[in-house]
């Protein structure tokens, strides 16, 4: 028995969406400080904004998603997310990025389109459901 209304779990998507589209945009952007910390806190909502359609999905689906790292195993075991996704390293960059202050705020910003892809891969199969 589904717990969120479809319509509930469509604007989520349309959340995420709209998240990953800005994300995208600041990539293209010249890397400049500004621009590079603009990419890290969008980001930073990405991965938020993605642990919340995670939730509602598990809900949705009665399937376990306390914690952020449970979360993307539930992704993974429901075939949402590839098993060689780089999940464990995006949530220790966002937990990095989280701190203040932030010494490793390079190292994550090169990562950003990889994870932007995993991101964009999750979307295209829960949009799928």
């Amino acid at each position: 028995m589904l717990k969120k209304a479809p319509s509930e779990l469509q604007v989520l998507l349309t959340h995420f969406e709209w998240n990953l589209q800005r994300l995208d945009e600041v990539l293209k952007q010249e890397q400049s400080d500004y621009f590079k910390g603009a990419a890290l806190q969008r980001f930073g909502h990405t991965y938020d904004m993605t642990l919340k359609v995670l939730r509602a999905f598990a809900e949705s689906n009665n399937l376990p998603c306390q914690t952020d790292e449970q979360c993307f195993e539930t992704a993974v075991n429901n075939g949402w997310m590839e098993k060689q996704s780089d999940w464990k390293e995006m949530a220790a960059d966002y937990q990095r990025i989280n701190q203040k202050p932030t010494q490793d705020a390079e190292i994550v910003y090169g990562k950003l389109a990889t994870f932007h892809n995993t991101f964009s891969q999750l979307f295209a199969k829960l949009k799928a459901i």
